[in-house]
């Protein structure tokens, strides 16, 4: 079972929930600090904490319910206001400023994730004023040993109050949660800005999906060890850099980590020559 978890601090994460249980019938429990709704085919868990800060949260919620996939159901915010639907993996290069631990990646879901963004892709017409962007990874928790991913409306009070941007997350999350298309090509992307253009235009417009986004202000801290873990725990096979970011020093980390580990470098552009509506 794949398990929605969501904060009773976070306005878009309860219009999420909301929506989910209009959805699915549920049964509802009290386990512990948490309430959690069963369906056949998803949970809900409510935790009274802001998610960042959900560290472990797999550990303590395994002892009530068996589940092995989280999505985060969240708010996201920026100065830009940008009406968004996002998604990336959490962890931290470098600082940790926003929860979590230095230099430690949360197990990715990138299957998921790709099933997520092209049932939401099918549905951006109903809310023609958002788009929808991938992230670079970021923020806590880092410490989280389940695939997770974090499922977000932008980026202010209104859009996380707004039903029908709810109801489009949860919609798709329920269609991804079905999905049977396993088949995807995973990637490790490293280069662009936090909102990474060109690893988006890829996860929507080809067959690859990305565990890991490293975006180009973190080349700093991005170091070996890094970019190993980031490779095995998303299980990617590929290593795919942003050409028009990525400075020489990182070229040659990909390239090192790439032979060490046996997987493919591939710039975007080249990922761009095959592009197709997927």
């Amino acid at each position: 079972m794949k398990l929605v978890i969501c904060s009773t601090k976070d306005l878009a994460s309860m219009s999420i929930r909301d929506s989910l249980l209009s959805l699915l019938d549920f049964d509802v429990i009290k386990a512990g600090d948490y309430v959690i709704y069963i369906s056949d085919e998803i949970g809900i868990a409510e935790v009274d904490k802001d998610l960042i800060y959900a560290d472990y949260i797999d550990l303590r919620l395994s002892k009530y319910v068996k589940f092995n996939e989280i999505l985060f159901a969240s708010r996201h915010s920026s100065k830009d206001k940008r009406k968004i639907f996002c998604v990336h993996v959490s962890g931290n290069v470098n600082r940790a400023e926003y929860g979590g631990k230095p230099y430690s990646l949360a197990k990715p879901s990138p299957i998921t994730m790709k099933n997520y963004v092209l049932a939401l892709k099918d549905k951006l017409y109903k809310k023609p004023e958002f788009e929808f962007t991938l992230e670079a990874t970021h923020h806590g928790p880092s410490e989280i040993s389940t695939p997770s991913a974090f499922y977000e409306i932008g980026s202010t009070e209104e859009e996380w109050r707004d039903d029908e941007a709810a109801s489009i997350v949860a919609e798709s999350i329920v269609e991804a949660v079905r999905s049977d298309k396993k088949d995807w090509k995973i990637a490790v992307g490293v280069g662009g800005t936090h909102y990474v253009p060109r690893q988006t235009e890829i996860i929507l417009r080809t067959d690859f999906t990305f565990g890991h986004n490293f975006a180009k202000y973190t080349f700093e801290g991005l170091n070996r060890d890094i970019l190993v873990k980031a490779v095995e725990i998303s299980s990617a096979k590929y290593i795919i850099y942003d050409e028009k970011s990525v400075i020489s020093k990182v070229k040659k980390l990909i390239t090192d980590v790439a032979d060490e580990l046996g997987v493919k470098v591939l710039k975007t552009k080249e990922v761009k020559k095959n592009y197709y509506e997927v």
